[in-house]
């Protein structure tokens, strides 16, 4: 019996975390798409968008693709992976940016 309600309170915990992760992800789309649909984009948007994906990545790697208890050299391998996608495409959009009000 002891085992049932210890394996419940863990389960909750879990419960409880994915639903912060959820709410935090849709409230960090809310902002980045203000910030995306406020005018015409600047560098300043296009680095808070990129940040904020940055943050949503991080929390999905970890918390919904279950990487947060797997081997170091996967996690560290997708979490690679994610930061150079998203910064190549910061970077050109940020350089895109740049020239075009030169």
């Amino acid at each position: 019996m002891e085992q049932t309600q210890q394996s419940q309170e863990t389960g909750k915990r879990t419960w409880d975390r994915t639903r912060l992760v959820w709410l935090g992800l849709i409230s960090l789309t809310l902002l980045s798409a203000a910030v995306g649909e406020s005018g015409r984009p600047s560098l300043v948007a296009i680095v808070i968008v990129c940040s904020v994906t940055l943050m949503k990545g991080r929390w999905i790697i970890q918390d919904f693709m279950g990487l947060r208890n797997a081997a170091p050299l996967t996690r560290r391998l997708v979490t690679g992976y994610f930061l150079a996608m998203t910064s190549m495409v910061g970077i050109s959009l940020g350089y895109l940016q740049f020239t075009a009000t030169q």
